[in-house]
């Protein structure tokens, strides 16, 4: 009987360590399942309206670029917010962080930007996460991290969305 008490006990005690462990060693495993969509937020609930669209806003910066603090895969990332770009661009670091790993011979598609041409991969974001506004497959554009100084959220994720609004300096994402 007393080893089963300290059996019980034993678990108690590594259960939440467990959990923290996995959560932080394996983040693509615990963000690829519903689990991460019953996190808690540490935003309160002004994202939801009335008519039950989520919204979020994203003030310019100084520099007029709006970025957005999103959750790529429970990951936190900023991303610029890039109407221009037809996907979601993402370097291979960042990929790599979120738990997209990719083989060089993936990095098949010829890919025109302001710099000129690069190759790229195809590649999906399970989950994506901007204040209340939550996301699933994101169709994305993987680049080596030479050919991109910082993550673009591009039409991919702003067509999923029921509308963007920009005015007064700032972003409206409302799904």
């Amino acid at each position: 009987m007393s080893r089963f008490v300290i059996i019980f006990l034993a678990c108690i005690v590594i259960a939440p360590l467990a959990a923290y462990l996995l959560e932080n060693r394996f983040p693509a495993l615990v963000s690829s399942g519903t689990f991460a969509d019953y996190r808690a937020d540490d935003e309160d609930d002004s994202g939801a309206n009335e008519t039950g669209e989520r919204s979020h806003r994203i003030s310019a910066n100084r520099q007029g670029h709006f970025v957005a603090d999103a959750y790529l895969n429970g990951r936190a990332v900023d991303m610029l917010v890039d109407t221009g770009a037809t996907v979601t661009v993402l370097p291979e670091s960042l990929a790599e962080n979120i738990g997209i790993f990719l083989n060089s011979s993936d990095y098949k598609y010829a890919i025109r930007t302001a710099n000129g041409t690069v190759h790229g991969a195809k590649a999906t974001i399970d989950n994506l996460r901007i204040g209340k506004i939550r996301l699933r497959n994101i169709d994305t554009l993987v680049l080596k991290d030479q050919s991109l100084g910082e993550p673009l959220l591009g039409m991919s994720v702003l067509n999923q969305l029921k509308r963007f609004d920009i005015s007064d300096g700032t972003l409206v994402l409302v799904q």
